[in-house]
């Protein structure tokens, strides 16, 4: 029997999820993007709600929300998957629907998850022990007193910060979190780091670092920081381009591939239609390459290209707003002064905007009609959900694929 061929169109947390989710019950996949996802900007963690519980909240949710229309069991069947999958990377994470996350961000502020890579678990704002913060010379982008005193606001035991500085002296450069974590990964600076920092660990029991412990072993270079340092260590994402969330890329890209995924990066896509069904089925998409136009044909097509910071739908100066591949209409309102609210910090309503989908997760219109009976959405190029705000990001994208591929391959 043939597989079924799936073109999947974005390289976020929603397309290479649903890409090894397929290539792993069968499908022939091809995954297409002009550029990379967001992950490398993410926390790398799993958020599905704001308060953490997503079961007290699901039914109190408008009927076209993504999350709604998933489901409550999707979404604990897809964040199971996912766990499973990153043990296999191997980049461990711990949590669950029934488990509430309060890890500290750079700011020192409280956020609340259901999936954690155990690097950052023992930071865990609601254990009382008390915590010191790491300071390392010359990284730019963590301030360890900006985020002691944010986690002091919180009330945690924060008894103070220790430099932790790097052999070599003092960086000729500005230092990234990248280029700490590569230099990690190498046995004798690993080594001549962590007894150097050994030398400073004096009454400390609980230590945070920013999120420098490696990048593709990020695993065996945090064990051995804590095995030599002898206290607990905790990593605190960066501001992004941050190591948790390139981490979770590069290990999803890699499982993708494995998993026997074509992995295309680089040209855009337009969306074709199948002449010969009379308009109902779509054949896949034009990709505008170095060569000039290639044509990808696939049974069924699966969009994942996000919302409208990267790329997902478009506006234009007629007034007319399309999803970006295949040109599918999106409701708005007409007066563009309805898209925002005057604060920033109000719900703004463009970040409801997106396509909506029927119960198979094809985009429809208002009706519930689709417009192809073979094209499906998933993850922030969804109507209906305002990811900031709800705290459900990684949670719509996880459980949105994994409905989508689901029906796709029915």
């Amino acid at each position: 029997m043939t597989a079924k061929s799936l073109l999947i169109v974005g390289a976020g947390l929603a397309g290479l999820y649903a890409s090894i989710l397929a290539a792993r019950r069968g499908a022939s996949v091809r995954l297409i993007a002009e550029g990379r996802g967001g992950l490398a900007l993410s926390h790398g963690c799993i958020d599905i709600w704001r308060d953490g519980d997503l079961r007290f909240s699901i039914g109190r949710l408008e009927r076209g929300h993504p999350l709604r229309q998933a489901g409550l069991a999707s979404i604990e069947t897809a964040l199971a998957a996912f766990l499973d999958l990153m043990h296999e990377a191997p980049l461990a994470y711990v949590g669950g629907m029934g488990r509430i996350w309060r890890l500290p961000t750079a700011l020192g502020a409280a956020h609340t998850t259901a999936g954690v890579p155990v690097s950052l678990a023992g930071g865990s704002l609601d254990d009382a022990r008390p915590i010191h913060i790491g300071h390392i010379p010359g990284l730019r982008d963590f301030s360890a007193e900006l985020a002691a005193a944010g986690m002091r606001r919180l009330g945690t035991n924060v008894r103070g910060t220790i430099e932790l500085p790097l052999p070599g002296g003092p960086p000729a450069r500005d230092l990234y979190p990248h280029d700490i974590g590569v230099l990690l990964e190498g046995a004798d600076f690993l080594e001549t780091t962590a007894r150097q920092w050994k030398t400073r660990m004096r009454g400390v029991t609980r230590l945070g670092i920013p999120a420098v412990a490696g990048r593709d072993r990020s695993l065996h270079v945090f064990a051995a920081l804590e095995a030599i340092l002898g206290v607990e260590l905790f990593e605190i994402p960066t501001l992004p381009p941050s190591l948790p969330g390139l981490r979770l890329e590069r290990a999803l890209r890699r499982l993708a591939v494995d998993s026997g995924v074509d992995l295309i990066e680089g040209p855009s896509a337009r969306g074709e239609i199948d002449g010969r069904s009379g308009g109902r089925l779509v054949s896949g998409t034009l990709a505008s390459t170095a060569g000039g136009p290639r044509s990808y044909r696939a049974q069924t097509v699966l969009l994942a290209t996000g919302g409208p910071l990267h790329g997902g739908w478009l506006s234009f100066a007629n007034g007319e707003v399309q999803e970006a591949v295949f040109g599918l209409p999106i409701d708005c309102p007409l007066d563009r002064d309805e898209w925002t609210a005057p604060a920033i910090v109000d719900e703004q309503p463009y970040a409801l905007l997106g396509l909506n989908v029927d119960g198979d997760f094809r985009p429809c219109d208002r009706r519930g009609r689709p417009y192809f009976a073979n094209l499906f959405a998933a993850g922030g190029l969804l109507a209906g959900a305002d990811r900031t705000r709800e705290g459900s990001r990684q949670g719509i994208d996880l459980a949105t694929a994994y409905c989508a591929v689901g029906a796709a391959l029915s």
